[in-house]
């Protein structure tokens, strides 16, 4: 790839982290769900991933999309949000913990290990978040928020050198950590989501994380 289709790429990854992120991390309101339907963003996505779960997840979005075109968002809303909390928030029994210190640990609890692994990342990049007493670490939006701030470092480069560091910096949290879960976490989504909005989000992002990562791990950066 030449630099502007590079620069391009990064971008996209960038944004794509993001969206993720916040899927993840915030609850669903009106106003997103209205931005995602109008802009038919599963329809136009912005990458070309040959992923059969990405395929899968983009159509399951898509199918979605279209069937509320014309239903009430306020309404819809509060389905997607009936199912987020059953997912990730709770009360009582969480359907699809969303920290990899539940799936990685004997114990299946909060701020364990892969936690603190997680936090000495983020503080190797300067990067603290203001919630982590309340909030784990290791929560699947704010790996992805790490993610898109990884690839913000790498558009900001100034040389070779720490372009690629950034770039194996992405390869190893991907494969230390957000790899080692997501297969599981994914999984549990896709059986216990009631919609086909949560069940295509964790297709996608299964999908678009195994391409990145491969992506990378072929990439002329390093």
């Amino acid at each position: 790839m030449n630099s502007k289709e590079v620069s391009i790429l990064l971008e996209v990854r960038e944004v794509i982290y993001t969206f993720l992120s916040t899927s993840f991390l915030l609850s669903p309101t009106s106003t997103q769900i209205t931005t995602v339907i109008q802009q038919r963003l599963f329809e136009e996505f912005p990458l070309d991933l040959d992923n059969q779960d990405a395929i899968n997840g983009l159509e399951l979005l898509s199918s979605w999309a279209k069937e509320n075109e014309n239903t009430n968002h306020e309404e819809l809303c509060k389905e997607l949000l009936q199912d987020y909390n059953a997912l990730f928030v709770g009360p009582g029994h969480l359907l699809a913990p969303p920290w990899e210190s539940v799936y990685l640990t004997e114990e299946k609890l909060t701020f364990g290990d892969p936690t603190m692994k997680v936090r000495a990342f983020y503080l190797r990049h300067g990067l603290e978040y203001y919630r982590k007493n309340s909030e784990p670490d290791d929560h699947f939006g704010l790996e992805m928020e790490f993610m898109a701030k990884l690839i913000s470092k790498q558009r900001q480069a100034q040389n070779k050198q720490d372009e690629q560091y950034l770039v194996r910096e992405q390869i190893a949290f991907l494969q230390d950590h957000v790899l080692k879960w997501l297969n599981d976490f994914a999984n549990d989504i896709c059986q216990n989501s009631k919609t086909k909005y949560y069940k295509g989000l964790a297709l996608l992002a299964k999908g678009f994380l195994t391409w990145d990562y491969q992506n990378l791990k072929e990439s002329e950066i390093i």
